[in-house]
């Protein structure tokens, strides 16, 4: 499965961890968590083992590019929509947020990377799956062979800033290939 934050990632880390790597959970199950989380609550997405060149068909959730940015504003706890796109569209660091000792450009941010990145690991002759969330995630686990229901975790906190049409419009341009490709999911039934 492609990494594709606020697309359900969390979600499906856990439950894939749950699935195919039965030591790595029982270490989460055994683990100390502040109180209130668990090994349901965390994020665990760079925990799972992972190929850059995968040998297998890859699974892509896709979500709205409107509704995965404001889940991205929310969950980095940005407010103004308006130098979050100036920052994207001239790719400048003033706005992101810092890491360690640097700042980190929003466009280098994993919840505002484009989504089409994440399908960039599928190589000549690999299969790409891709399915919309949220409305097809159980569509999405079972061709995984994941157990149902899924625990879903992670849900953005904040506020999700509501954007006017220009700011909408200006979205939709940044994430043209991603609009696309969600439109595409639509366009197929």
């Amino acid at each position: 499965m492609a990494l594709n934050a606020k697309v359900g990632s969390s979600t499906f880390a856990r439950a894939i961890v749950k699935k195919y790597y039965g030591d790595l959970d029982n270490d989460l199950l055994s683990a100390s968590y502040p109180e209130g989380q668990s090994a349901d609550t965390v994020q665990i997405q760079m925990r799972v083992p992972y190929r850059t060149n995968p040998d297998r068909p890859v699974v892509l959730l896709v979500r709205d590019p409107i509704e995965r940015f404001r889940s991205a504003m929310a969950q980095v706890g940005l407010d103004d929509v308006d130098a979050a796109l100036t920052e994207l569209a001239e790719e400048t660091g003033s706005y992101g947020m810092s890491s360690g000792l640097r700042k980190v450009k929003l466009v280098e941010n994993v919840h505002f990377v484009p989504q089409n990145v994440s399908s960039a690991v599928i190589t000549a002759g690999q299969s790409l799956h891709t399915f919309a969330f949220p409305d097809e995630i159980d569509a999405a686990a079972e061709f995984l062979g994941l157990d149902l229901p899924l625990i879903s975790i992670n849900e953005a906190y904040g506020v999700k800033p509501d954007l006017t049409e220009a700011q909408a419009a200006a979205v939709r341009e940044f994430y043209a290939e991603d609009q696309a490709l969600w439109e595409s999911l639509y366009q197929a039934e």
